[in-house]
């Protein structure tokens, strides 16, 4: 008798928080489509648009559709995963963030204006650490023979300054990748090249305002990091807070992750806890 009011009382708070959380489950794959298709809708229409517009979009859809609340960040992304850009520093505004997700969710190779240079350098910070990071530019020599080892060998690549898109980078651009026997290969400058899946392409510039053509659009995710008014404002606070009062910057860090973490742990034992339920023999009581 002991044992069972044990067990009993022990499983009586995870009883009622299991059914707060199959409520708030279930209310969240009612709104699933409507989340997915408002998402989708923010990563073809949204990324090249300032703060503000964006803002007023997404209102007007949440509207229509019927969704009350809707956060972009923590529906295609996770704290841990912010917490990472922000230590290879992407700035920690919700136009970055909102920019940092979109280009490594869009379906298109993405296209970054870039003024400040800022995302250029995460960008560089975040991929340093794999081998086959590249960086190149229009103007440099070997541009064609680095884009080919590229595509080739499976490197993530970076072009910098390229301030329109040319037509040479439009089969790569377009996936149109031909069968050739056993081989998957793509058009590169006069080159067919062997088609590596692995292949990254990230193309970047500093003009505000690249002359992009109508047919190239099509092909690529513009995504817009010009700072704007509230995105400064957002920079500004909290590289404020990081030399006034360091100690709570790096607190709400280990926060964060804390609470990421204990999240997963919480994860862990409760999927322990249910296989342990289902899977007892004789007994439960003597678990």
């Amino acid at each position: 008798i002991s044992s069972a009011d044990k067990l009993v009382a022990g499983l009586e708070g995870e009883y009622q928080r299991w059914n707060k959380e199959v409520e708030s489950m279930g209310n969240d794959l009612d709104m699933l489509p409507m989340y997915a298709i408002i998402a989708a809708a923010f990563l073809t229409y949204l990324p090249d648009l300032p703060e503000d517009m964006r803002k007023a979009s997404l209102q007007k859809w949440k509207s229509k559709l019927g969704v009350k609340q809707f956060d972009l960040k923590h529906f295609l992304s996770s704290e841990r995963e912010m917490l990472q850009w922000r230590s290879e520093g992407l700035p920690a505004d919700d136009l970055s963030m909102e920019n940092a997700i979109t280009m490594m969710n869009c379906g298109t190779w993405p296209y970054l204006i870039d003024p400040s240079s800022q995302a250029t350098d995460w960008l560089k910070a975040h991929y340093e650490k794999n081998e086959n990071l590249e960086v190149t530019s229009p103007n440099d020599e070997r541009f064609f023979l680095t884009l080919e080892l590229a595509v080739r060998f499976g490197k993530t690549l970076i072009i910098q300054d390229i301030n329109q898109v040319e037509p040479t980078l439009y089969p790569i651009l377009r996936g149109d990748i031909i069968g050739q026997g056993p081989y998957k290969v793509v058009q590169s400058g006069e080159k067919m090249v062997d088609c590596n899946p692995n292949f990254k392409l990230f193309m970047t510039t500093r003009n505000p305002h690249p002359n992009i053509s109508k047919d190239a659009e099509s092909i690529i995710a513009t995504i817009n990091f010009t700072t704007t008014r509230a995105g400064l404002t957002g920079q500004l606070l909290t590289k404020a807070l990081h030399h006034e009062k360091p100690e709570l910057e790096q607190r709400k860090s280990e926060l964060l992750k804390q609470e990421e973490d204990l999240t997963i742990q919480v994860s862990n034992l409760e999927d322990t806890l249910l296989d342990q339920l289902a899977n007892s023999s004789g007994n439960i009581l003597e678990n």
